[in-house]
């Protein structure tokens, strides 16, 4: 855990050079948007011209260029992320007008598309779009008062401001943090219930109201190494077989055998055993394996006093 300073900073570092470059790339982004949006009528100002007056007819071709290059979806989500929705309608209506222009070029000549723009009021369309257009400054910023005139259906998408963008970073290193503290705590406590402690004590095993003579090995809180000592005319027990564990000083515990061998089994309790039973457990070894050695050492001290009488 004392290394958490120096990965929070790093984890830090990252988010304040993304908030510091937000405004900068918002910036960068309108400004190229706004450059496509005053090619675009620079495109439809030359091709009206080439269908009032013949002249120049690659300002055709240009205008198409410009329109496959720039899908209307895409261009209403740029605008929308750059705060210009208010002129969204204005420019789509301009634009569906430029392509259905076009498709009459293409089909029918350059005369019969003529008519169709002085019929449509092309002209004063584009006029009005370039006067509102133009003027804009490359770091546009709407009022956030304005309401957008946006189509139904297709809602308004909201630029994120430095401030929202730092808390939300704040609070997904914070998260992030909690989450690496809890993780952390789960593995301990698992670790803790999984450590094998040295436990010598006599128990017993019931398989269908039938009772094995065991030994404990060693034994966590979440399961025991026995040795079983085989009673004729009692079959062997074997894995995934379900098992009440009687161990000296605690309820009955129920068991899964879950490996087997000759003489030794593994069991998993069906829960975790409580860490003051498991102390309990352990206590009573050690007094087990301390009654041996106290009665040879009053044997040996009662030796000599045999002697003497």
């Amino acid at each position: 855990m004392k290394h958490w300073p120096l990965i929070l900073a790093a984890l830090a570092a990252p988010v304040a050079a993304w908030t510091g470059a937000q405004p900068a790339e918002a910036s960068r982004a309108t400004c190229l948007l706004q450059s496509d949006l005053v090619m675009f009528q620079h495109e439809a100002r030359g091709f009206l011209e080439h269908l009032r007056t013949g002249n120049d007819p690659a300002k055709a071709r240009q205008l198409g260029h410009w329109l496959e290059d720039h899908p209307v979806v895409t261009l209403r989500v740029q605008m929308r992320r750059s705060g210009m929705e208010m002129y969204e309608p204005l420019a789509i209506r301009l634009i569906t007008q430029q392509k259905g222009l076009l498709q009459v070029y293409n089909r029918h000549g350059i005369a019969k598309a003529e008519v169709s723009a002085e019929r449509l009021g092309t002209a004063a369309l584009l006029e009005e779009f370039a006067a509102r257009i133009i003027p804009l400054p490359c770091n546009f910023a709407p009022d956030q008062k304005q309401a957008a005139a946006t189509p139904a259906g297709m809602g308004r998408i909201r630029g994120i401001s430095q401030e929202t963008a730092i808390a939300s970073s704040l609070s997904v290193l914070l998260l992030a943090g909690g989450a690496l503290f809890l993780a952390e705590r789960i593995a301990r406590r698992h670790r803790r219930r999984r450590r094998r402690h040295p436990c010598s004590l006599n128990c017993s095993l019931t398989r269908r109201q039938r009772t094995l003579r065991a030994k404990l090995v060693d034994i966590s809180r979440l399961g025991a190494k026995l040795r079983v000592w085989q009673l004729p005319g009692v079959p062997e027990l074997s894995p995934k077989d379900e098992v009440v564990a009687q161990l000296p000083g605690l309820e009955d515990i129920p068991a899964l055998v879950t490996w087997q061998n000759t003489d030794y089994i593994g069991v998993k309790f069906s829960k975790p055993m409580a860490a003051e039973d498991l102390q309990t457990l352990l206590k009573l070894s050690k007094k087990a394996a301390a009654a041996p050695a106290d009665e040879t050492d009053a044997a040996a001290a009662a030796g000599p006093v045999g002697l003497q009488a």
